[in-house]
């Protein structure tokens, strides 16, 4: 079952013309990490015990070189995964609205320290030449609540441009 999600506003320094809103379970710790900037969300250590859920919420600006169709630069993030996450295995990889906007969806089974088996759900987009990556990692072994979670977490995100405000 879903836990009650809270409201959280997500600007990274430099590239505040974008902000995300997005909703975290209640009783989830959050956090922004400086280095590299982004916004963090996770089960606390007396629910996870040792196997801790989490959400991140990035924003980046894309280089010059990047390609700017969402259907070529998933192709390259997809391409960078299996090069660079050992056993990186991709279990759904399609497209998916982002709050009302072309976006793409992936979900990913990866070994996570200590050898545990990690479900990665992530959903991104374009805004302009910013990409908004929303992912949740958790253990496979709490998958069907996972998976509804993801969804509810994903419907609740809102991105919206400084220009949009006006």
């Amino acid at each position: 079952m879903t836990s009650e999600l809270t409201a959280h506003e997500v600007v990274i320094p430099g590239l505040e013309e974008l902000r995300v809103t997005v909703g975290a379970p209640a009783d989830w710790e959050t956090s922004f990490v400086e280095d590299p900037p982004f916004f963090l969300a996770q089960m606390p250590q007396d629910l996870a015990g040792p196997f801790g859920d989490n959400l991140i919420v990035n924003i980046e600006r894309i280089g010059d070189d990047a390609p700017d169709e969402l259907e070529e630069l998933q192709g390259l993030i997809y391409a960078q995964a299996f090069a660079s996450v050992p056993d990186f295995y991709a279990v759904d990889d399609r497209p998916h609205e982002v709050d009302g906007r072309p976006g793409w969806f992936r979900a990913s089974l990866q070994t996570a320290p200590p050898g545990i088996t990690a479900m990665n759900r992530q959903v991104f987009t374009l805004r302009g030449d910013l990409l908004v990556t929303l992912s949740l990692t958790t253990m496979a072994f709490r998958d069907p609540e996972a998976s509804e979670l993801f969804d509810a977490v994903a419907d609740s995100c809102r991105i919206l441009s400084a220009r949009e405000e006006d």
